[in-house]
Parts: C-alpha cells; sequence; structure tokens
C-alpha cells in the first residue's frame, strides 16, 4: 500500500521560498550611492589636480584631467556601493525581456519624460561652467566644489527620505487612499523641512570650517558661493519629495515641464547676473537657489489644486515652529562660530574637526530642545531614542 503521507518531491522554488529572505525594502545603499559619487568628485578635485610625484618623477599631471578622474572613481564607486546593496535580497537577473508585461510598457511610457528631467540637469550644469569659465581664474573649481559640498546633505536627506517614502505613496493611491496618501505626503515633507532647516543653517555659518576640511587653510571664494547655496540645500531637498508625489500618481510629465520653466529661468538669471552685475560666480549660486524656491512653489501648488487640503492650517503652523526652531538655533550657532574661530585654530583637520563637531553638536542639541519647546512631533522620536539608549537598565552578567 502507498503511503499517504508520502512527502513531496523537492522543489527548488518552494525551498527559495522557505529560505529565510533578506528585506527588500532597502534605501542606505540607494541613498549612499550618490553621495560616494559627490565624495569621488571632491576627492579628484582636492588631491588629483595637482601634479603626484614620485622621487622626482611626475606620474600624473594633474588639472582638468584630475576632475574627470575623479568623476570616473565616482562613478565605479557608486556602481559598487549599489551592487553591494543587493547583496542578500535574492536577486537574480535574467537577460530576457518581457515585452508583454503591462508593468513593463508602463514604465516604457513614464521614462520618456523622467529621463528628460534628469537630463536637463546634466544641460543646466553645463551651462553654468560656460558662464564660470569667463570669469576670474579659479571659478569653475570653486563653483563645482561648491555645488559638490551643497548636494551632500540633499542627497542623505531629499532623495534618501523620498526614496524610502515613494512606495508608501505609490502603494496608498494603488488601493485609492487619497486620504492616507495625502497625510503621507504632508508627514514626509515636515520631516524633511524639519532635517534640512539646521542642516541648511549649519551649512550656511559653518561653510569657513566644511571648505577648510577638503582644502588646506580654506577658500573664501568657494565659502562665499557654498552660503548662497545653503538656501538650495532646503529647497532642492524638498523637490525630490514633490516631484516623486507626481510619479506615485504616474504623472512624468508635469515635473519635467516644471523643470525646464525652472531651468530656464536658472539660465536667464545666471546671465542677467553674471553679465548685468558685478555678482559674478555668485550670481551663479544665486540663481540656482532662486529658480529651486520657485520649482518647489509651482510643484506644491499644482499638487494642491489636484488634492485638497494637503497643506492645512496645522502644517502651517508646525512649518512656523520649525522655523522659529531654527532661527533660535542660528544665534547659538553664530555665538558658537564666533567663540571658537577658524583662525584660531591650525589647518590639520584633526585640529579643526573637534571644534567644529562641538559647534554642530550644541548647535542641533539647542534645535532639538527649541522642538521640544514648540511641541514639533518631529523631535519625539530622537528623545525617546536617546532616552532608551542613556537610560536604559543594563543587566548584569553571572
Amino acid at each position: 500500500m502507498q503511503n499517504a503521507h508520502k512527502p513531496p518531491a523537492f522543489s527548488r522554488h518552494r525551498f527559495r521560498q522557505r529560505k529565510k529572505q533578506w528585506p527588500t525594502g532597502r534605501f542606505f545603499f540607494f541613498a549612499l550611492a550618490p553621495t560616494i559619487y559627490n565624495l569621488g568628485i571632491i576627492l579628484g578635485i582636492v588631491f588629483l589636480t595637482n601634479d603626484i610625484t614620485i622621487f622626482g618623477h611626475t606620474i600624473f599631471e594633474g588639472g582638468i584631467m584630475g576632475v574627470a578622474l575623479g568623476v570616473v572613481i565616482g562613478s565605479i564607486s557608486q556602481l559598487i556601493v549599489s551592487g553591494v546593496g543587493m547583496i542578500g535580497i535574492d536577486f537574480n537577473y535574467n537577460f530576457k525581456i518581457f515585452w508583454r508585461n503591462l508593468g513593463f510598457r508602463q514604465v516604457l511610457r513614464l521614462l520618456p519624460a523622467r529621463s528628460l528631467d534628469q537630463g536637463m540637469d546634466y544641460f543646466n550644469n553645463l551651462v553654468e561652467i560656460n558662464l564660470a569659465s569667463r570669469l576670474r581664474s579659479g571659478s569653475i573649481t570653486a563653483y563645482q566644489v561648491a555645488t559638490t559640498l551643497h548636494t551632500v546633505p540633499i542627497n542623505l536627506i531629499g532623495v534618501a527620505i523620498s526614496t524610502a517614502a515613494f512606495p508608501r505613496m505609490t502603494e496608498h493611491l494603488a488601493k485609492g487612499r487619497m486620504d492616507l496618501f495625502r497625510d503621507e505626503l504632508r508627514s514626509i515633507l515636515r520631516v524633511i523641512i524639519w532635517l534640512s532647516l539646521p542642516v541648511a543653517t549649519i551649512a550656511f555659518l559653518g561653510r569657513g570650517y566644511l571648505v577648510s576640511f577638503i582644502r588646506v587653510g580654506g577658500d573664501t571664494y568657494i565659502a562665499g558661493i557654498l552660503s548662497v547655496l545653503a538656501v538650495a540645500i532646503l529647497f532642492r531637498s524638498i523637490y525630490h519629495l514633490a516631484s516623486r508625489s507626481f510619479y506615485a500618481q504616474q504623472d512624468t510629465k508635469t515635473p519635467l515641464y516644471i523643470s525646464i520653466g525652472a531651468i530656464c529661468l536658472d539660465i536667464i538669471l545666471a546671465i542677467f547676473f553674471v553679465f548685468e552685475t558685478d555678482l559674478g560666480v555668485f550670481g551663479l549660486a544665486a540663481a540656482q537657489s532662486i529658480s529651486s524656491i520657485i520649482e518647489v512653489v509651482i510643484l506644491f501648488s499644482i499638487m494642491q489644486r489636484r488634492i485638497h487640503y494637503v497643506f492645512n492650517s496645522h502644517f502651517a503652523k508646525a512649518v512656523m515652529r520649525m522655523v522659529f526652531a531654527d532661527g533660535l538655533m542660528f544665534v547659538v550657532s553664530y555665538m558658537m562660530i564666533k567663540t571658537f574661530k577658524l583662525t584660531e585654530f591650525g589647518e590639520s583637520i584633526f585640529e579643526l574637526l573637534p571644534p567644529f563637531i562641538l559647534i554642530v553638536s550644541v548647535s542641533l542639541g539647542a534645535y532639538l530642545l527649541f522642538s521640544k519647546i514648540f511641541g514639533l512631533e518631529e523631535v519625539d522620536p530622537i528623545i525617546s531614542r536617546a532616552k532608551s539608549i542613556l537610560f536604559s537598565k543594563v543587566k548584569p552578567v553571572y
């Protein structure tokens, strides 16, 4: 008689389903990758623009080739970091395209506008470099270094958080829950604003320290450009969430049209500031900051018309409390900068790092305190986490 409880035949597919999986919602590596790319560019500008000699023989001639090599190093590093992030999620790539897949066709339909939107940024960068090349010597390098420095917090805050929130917003819309999508968009926007405000303030006030970390002795020219771009840190971080909120609605054309208008405005303002005023390369930074503000305002104005009550009075009051908390932190940071003047320390990074860490720590601590006083809910998870670490009971080991 056959055994009625005979185990089923071994199935490799079933074994894979039962195998413990790593979570697929990984956003750390995706957010880290563009930062690594920018870091490669910075390293190329700092270390590879000068000739490298060994025992009196030049093995590498710097100049503009050093910047190009930094881009190559950053690109390869970005690919490596992205590849490391896929380890352990059971990702198997097959060289096969399922042309009849409805999802794949939908991606192809949405892809041109999204790709063109990204390509417009590179075109804008080429125009800015062309304008910088007509200014005083060193303007191109100074502008690129300042732009890269201001891009780092944008990637860490705006890109990372909006990327993590994008699947959930898409899921809410797929289920027809516009109310949940609206609440998710509003709460994530509050977090981005709450994080970006103090970072932009520290970048503005501590610009001398930041530039000194990548250029020995500092550079007032680069620091001045970074101070103008500090405004763009906030709005470019918000932009990534704004654009993804349209992508979640499978609308890639609206952000494209607005980006085209913003880039045209950026170029017009840049040309005006460079040739009609004495701002020079600072005009390029000012044009970028102004266009980023207008672009975000237009995006969310359209979103407010499309989805009513995205920005209610409760949201507006919360943002005002964030601004007040950041304003008080500005005073604290300014006093710390005046107390620990950059000129009182040496040029070594090991001499500059301790006072800068102290300035940042006191400033952020003050921001957390003021946020708590003003009743901002964004600070509660941080305080709870800090309490659990500092005041948790240590279990005795026998």
